[in-house]
């Protein structure tokens, strides 16, 4: 959540580097407690899908940056690519788990939460 983009956008709120530091701070402190709460809640192995679309909208960022160096692509179309790729895996993710659900198919690790250590 620490990335070079979110200092340069931290930059064009505020020229103080304490409150800079402090916001990234926050922010990378709740992206990092919604990931845990996220795991420990099975959210990623009853959206087997979720994982991989956010990987798909990485690598697709990553492409559109390499473009951008011959040509101007707009922020939406950046922006949607991401979201449109998240939003398709995991609607492809509840798809699955309503055949499986109709066909009497268990969903893998919903029965079981992962634990995960605070790293502290």
């Amino acid at each position: 959540s620490f990335s070079f983009d979110g200092v340069i956008g931290a930059f064009a709120i505020t020229n103080d580097i304490v409150l800079m530091a402090l916001g990234l701070g926050i922010g990378a402190m709740y992206v990092r407690s919604l990931t845990v709460y996220l795991v420990r809640q099975g959210t990623l192995d009853d959206y087997v899908y979720l994982e991989h679309g956010a990987h798909y909208a990485i690598g697709a960022l990553a492409v559109i940056l390499l473009v951008t160096i011959q040509y101007e692509i707009h922020e939406v179309i950046t922006g949607l690519v991401g979201v449109v790729l998240i939003a398709g895996s995991f609607f492809s993710s509840v798809v699955r788990n309503r055949r499986l659900g109709a066909s009497g198919g268990e969903r893998t690790g919903s029965h079981e939460k992962a634990e995960v250590s605070s790293g502290v």
